[in-house]
């Protein structure tokens, strides 16, 4: 569990990173722009490669925490057992989507590991791993919850506990934060 913890601190600090990279990098290009003309060709793309970063690590860690947004209606009403096969049905389903992400994921990056973006000039197969990363990742995480729904008693209640809107993912945060706090 530590090494977890660790593995989530560091994607946790990565994402800042490249946050305040992106930022930097905007901002730095705007400022550019309006006061000379002319903006760094490199920083736009820059930030392109960072947020598709950002956002498939910020992936892991939603699906870590149950963030995902779900339809709840069908679910509520079933039986303990019932939701357990439910979870575990769709799981499995995750399961066989991050294999075909893994495997185009490997694929783009393959393809594209001589081809290099036309202003940083790094190659594009930087952008494409992280779908391998990223789906390795949430691999982890499914096969984890598989095992828990499984062999730990009571676990499945604290796994289908899902959300059905974007306010409720943001109300439970915030509480989450005040208790910790």
């Amino acid at each position: 569990m530590k090494k977890l913890a660790r593995m989530e601190s560091t994607f946790n600090g990565i994402m800042a990173l490249f946050l305040a990279l992106m930022g930097l990098l905007i901002f730095t290009n705007v400022a550019l722009r309006y006061l000379f003309n002319s903006g760094l060709t490199w920083a736009e793309e820059l930030s392109r490669f960072l947020f598709v970063w950002t956002v498939f690590l910020g992936a892991i860690g939603a699906l870590k925490d149950n963030n995902h947004l779900g339809f709840t209606s069908l679910v509520q009403k079933l039986s303990p057992i019932g939701k357990k096969v439910c979870f575990i049905v769709s799981n499995v389903l995750v399961l066989g989507t991050l294999w075909v992400l893994f495997q185009g994921s490997l694929k783009l990056t393959l393809m594209t590991s001589h081809t290099l973006s036309p202003a940083t000039g790094l190659p594009l197969s930087y952008m494409y791993v992280i779908g391998i990363i990223s789906s390795v990742g949430m691999f982890l995480v499914v096969c984890c919850n598989i095992y828990r729904a499984i062999f730990v008693k009571g676990a499945i209640e604290r796994l289908v506990v899902l959300k059905e809107s974007e306010e409720e993912v943001s109300m439970e945060n915030t509480i989450k934060g005040e208790i910790t706090q």
